[in-house]
């Protein structure tokens, strides 16, 4: 039987879902702590429809590493309520997290992001956190150490805005949380301690990627879902001001960006955009046109054009709590 669900995110995108309890059930767990009362009259709206068979001419199939094929369609990409057409699949009844990651990360969540940038909000690769009414912002490729930072610098007394995602308005600098649960992997028990059963289902998804690996000759990442504060004390931040962004990177030395120099904004603003993740799904998934490219790169540039230098250092260089704990006290005395 299907039903609908609707958030509203942050107060500034409505999100519908239409289909089966489990698909609902799925974004329930991913979206009901960001659904807010409106704080704009007028705002975009991004529907998903899971339903039985895409009849519209639009139809389009994707093949996704090799093993499994998605069909869905997408109507009035060019309005302000776009619809995305999800056509149901057998890996709903055996795997439904991995079909709603699916979903979510290539479909789903880069028509938000188009949308949004649309309406002036980044929607920010990017883990933060808070104090004091500012947000520090640290933009990201996955897998550079956001998730471990961000959780590291709620133990010294931040508020936890997302490790993951965030939203930015553009006109006025405001950082919006975006606290979906954690998508955990072997590499974040080295410094997140887990209760025994989570942490076998988190070892036991890296044998099944292993396993996919080797099956589609392509690199899968299989994540395991928790909120954080069934694993830890955590206070949650709202929204805050923009006062710092840190670019994490894998390897190299510190770099701070002069932003007042249009060179050395340029190159953050492209750093920023090649590690936004959801637009390179909206590009290879819906449509590749220069417009949404200028719209995000914009953006991209007001957003961190409102700061005067973007710092770029390496993540991995940091060695256990207290490289963690002297790189959060040096948040808050630098000046903003």
């Amino acid at each position: 039987m299907s039903a609908s669900q609707h958030f509203c995110l942050n107060g500034l995108i409505d999100l519908h879902v239409e289909g089966p309890a489990r698909y609902r059930r799925f974004f329930v767990n991913e979206y009901a702590r960001m659904d807010r009362a409106p704080i704009r009259d007028e705002r975009p709206s991004v529907t998903l429809k899971v339903c039985d068979r895409i009849t519209r001419p639009n139809r389009r199939e994707t093949v996704y590493n090799n093993l499994f094929r998605f069909a869905y369609a997408v109507e009035g990409l060019e309005t302000g309520s776009p619809v995305l057409h999800f056509e149901r699949h057998w890996l709903e009844w055996p795997a439904m997290t991995a079909l709603g990651s699916f979903i979510q990360g290539q479909l789903l969540e880069p028509l938000i992001y188009i949308k949004l940038a649309e309406a002036g909000i980044l929607f920010m690769h990017a883990a933060g956190v808070a104090k004091e009414g500012k947000a520090y912002v640290f933009p990201a490729h996955g897998g550079t150490g956001k998730t471990t930072l961000a959780l590291s610098l709620t133990r010294q007394g931040f508020e936890l805005m997302g490790d993951d995602l965030l939203m930015i308005e553009a006109d006025s600098g405001r950082v919006h949380a975006f606290a979906r649960p954690l998508h955990l992997f072997t590499y974040n028990l080295k410094s997140l301690k887990v209760p025994l059963p989570l942490e076998m289902v988190i070892r036991s998804k890296d044998v099944v990627r292993f396993a996919l690996n080797v099956l589609s000759r392509r690199k899968f990442l299989i994540a395991t879902r928790a909120h954080v504060e069934d694993l830890m004390d955590v206070r949650f931040g709202t929204s805050a001001q923009l006062a710092k962004l840190v670019f994490l990177r894998r390897e190299g030395e510190t770099e701070t960006l002069d932003l007042a120099d249009e060179a050395q904004l340029a190159l953050a603003r492209d750093r920023v955009l090649e590690s936004a993740d959801l637009n390179g799904s909206f590009y290879a998934n819906i449509v590749d046109d220069p417009s949404y490219r200028a719209c995000e790169a914009q953006l991209v540039e007001e957003v961190i054009g409102r700061l005067d230098e973007m710092t770029f250092i390496n993540a991995r260089a940091m060695n256990g709590e207290s490289d963690r704990e002297a790189f959060g006290s040096s948040l808050i005395t630098a000046p903003a």
